[in-house]
């Protein structure tokens, strides 16, 4: 028989064990470049009609904003926000798109194109 302070030790570890088994449950090293793979500037993904308060909530601030020389109806510029593409990557291949640039077109605060090649 285990005298208690060995059985309370021994239930307290076998807590801590569990915990950790089932806290590393949800990492799995291997899928981190299929992840980038399917979802390389992240899993928030931004749609044509949205605002550029919406985009910068999904993908953050642009590397660079240029105002564009047309005007819209209501007399506002356009304006194209660039996303520079990471030059380095966990992944060990040129995975193309990765390396790509992002080109977003905003027609006043609506956004209307999404590309990787300037406009």
């Amino acid at each position: 028989m285990i005298p208690p302070s060995k059985s309370v030790l021994m239930l307290l570890l076998l807590a801590l064990g569990i915990l950790t088994i089932s806290g590393c449950a949800e990492i799995n090293p291997f899928e981190a470049p299929g992840e980038i793979m399917r979802h390389p500037l992240g899993r928030e993904s931004i749609r044509v009609g949205m605002s550029k308060e919406e985009v910068i909530s999904k993908w953050g601030e642009p590397n660079i904003v240029n105002s564009l020389p047309t005007i819209d109806a209501s007399g506002s510029r356009g304006e194209e926000w660039v996303y520079k593409a990471k030059r380095y990557t966990p992944v060990p291949i040129d995975s193309g798109y990765l390396h790509k640039n992002q080109y977003l077109y905003f027609d006043g605060n609506n956004l209307t194109l999404i590309s990787d090649e300037p406009k």
